[in-house]
């Protein structure tokens, strides 16, 4: 295959790419895949291996590229983004994201799965919501928009993937979660929602250059929540907490999984990196190979939107912040 790239080679080198979930896993398996192609698109066509750093909520992965790691481009840290916790400065994640060099980033859209239609706010009885920990994005953008609607809820968490939040919505130990497209169409569309057992009630949607929301095109047959709000009230949703919510989808919300290099990595590796990346998204066999498995393809975050991202992640609004520390301290 031509090379994308010739400013810098790869040739005879191995890269080790660092996932911060279990093997098996969702994010696993979206790596996997991705990296099998991406190798294809680097100059050199270097070997690849992927290595699993699980723990922490997800914060491992990153300490390990932050402090530990090679800058010489064959370290590369691919996982879900930790940007809640980057935000507030939590224990545990010490990886500071501005100093590290980002490749991209794969959106992964997310939706509301619920046993029940959780149509009236006056006449529901407590639902269990669950998750993985306070501070993971999906936890955060879920609880919120149940408090925008009013939804009495519970919150567990402290499940140690998105698969083991699955397995307890299964098995009915909690009767609602955040859950990534990916996984939903991989795993529960077929066993759960086309059995009657489980409903897609809403997906959080994009946000635009203009603040107003646009519904995701890879769940169209899900109303977005603004509209799954005006389903239920007759007006669509305001307020602060709204505000909020609508700030938290472009920024911790947007990141399902991101490609980072320690800090200090040579300039042309970087380039290289991320002019491969971008080249992997649009390649025509990978692409099939994600509608295979997941129905749709994950849009790309290029590296210039991704830094502008983490940028807003490091300087947020007083208001955003405060609520959020508050948010992952108390989170019932």
């Amino acid at each position: 295959m031509a090379q994308d790239n010739e400013s810098f080679s790869f040739e005879d080198k191995t890269i080790t790419i660092y996932i911060g979930r279990s093997a098996g896993s969702g994010t696993d398996l979206i790596v996997r895949i991705f990296a099998e192609y991406w190798q294809n698109h680097i100059p050199g066509n270097p070997n690849i291996i992927v290595r699993n750093i699980p723990g922490g909520g997800g914060t491992r992965v990153w300490n390990y590229g932050y402090e530990i790691a090679d800058n010489d481009g064959l370290s590369i840290l691919f996982s879900p983004f930790s940007g809640p916790a980057f935000m507030v400065g939590m224990d545990g994640l010490r990886a500071n994201f501005e100093a590290m060099p980002l490749i991209g980033g794969l959106r992964s859209p997310n939706l509301f799965l619920s046993t029940s239609p959780l149509r009236s706010n006056n006449q529901n009885e407590e639902i269990i919501f669950g998750g993985q920990n306070a501070s993971h994005h999906y936890d955060i953008v879920g609880r919120l928009a149940l408090d925008i609607l009013g939804i009495k809820y519970r919150y567990i968490y402290g499940f140690n993937s998105a698969n083991d939040v699955l397995n307890a919505f299964r098995r009915s130990e909690i009767d609602a979660m955040t859950i990534g497209v990916s996984l939903y169409r991989f795993s529960a569309e077929d066993l759960l929602v086309n059995t009657g057992f489980a409903i897609p009630l809403w997906h959080n949607p994009r946000i635009g250059m203009d603040n107003n929301y646009i519904p995701d095109p890879s769940m169209s047959e899900i109303p977005a929540f603004e509209d799954f709000y005006f389903q239920n009230f007759g007006y669509y949703p305001e307020g602060e907490l709204y505000e909020i919510y609508k700030w938290l989808q472009p920024t911790i919300n947007t990141f399902g999984h991101a490609a980072f290099l320690p800090p200090g990595t040579d300039t042309a590796i970087i380039e290289a990196l991320q002019k491969s990346f971008v080249a992997t998204t649009l390649d025509d066999d990978y692409r099939q190979e994600e509608l295979n498995l997941f129905s749709f393809n994950m849009p790309l975050i290029e590296p210039s939107e991704g830094r502008r991202i983490v940028d807003l992640m490091a300087n947020p609004p007083e208001n955003v912040i405060t609520f959020l520390e508050d948010y992952i301290a108390n989170p019932n």
